[in-house]
């Protein structure tokens, strides 16, 4: 994942535990000789937006979350507890969010985003 500002282009790598994020430091460095910095980020729920970026730009700002974008340019929200997404939810019924990215590639990824 990626941020939506494209002048900032340090990857988001999103993972179950401590461990997942040591063991890709670990190949990172023997496999490939690169030398890793991890900066971990306050959010622990990820959610794809189903209906893709026109349904974000609808729903206009949201609070209590980021949006990223995957390697396939669709949009994600990070939240900083199931609390603030189930929040969202409430306040935008509209949104349908997903734990897994959809199957589908047609998501408005042609949106500048």
């Amino acid at each position: 994942m990626y941020s939506t500002d494209d002048i900032k282009r340090d990857p988001i790598l999103a993972a179950v535990g401590q461990l997942q994020f040591e063991v890709v430091q670990f190949r990172l460095q023997n496999e490939y000789g690169v030398e890793t910095r991890l900066e971990m980020l306050p959010y622990s729920v990820a959610r794809w937006v189903e209906e893709g970026w026109s349904a974000l730009e609808a729903v206009g700002r949201i609070f209590n979350a980021i949006t990223v974008k995957d390697s396939c340019n669709r949009p994600v929200l990070l939240f900083k507890n199931e609390w603030n997404m189930r929040q969202l939810l409430e306040d935008q019924p509209q949104l349908t969010l997903a734990t897994i990215a959809p199957l589908s590639l047609d998501q408005n990824m042609t949106s500048s985003k």
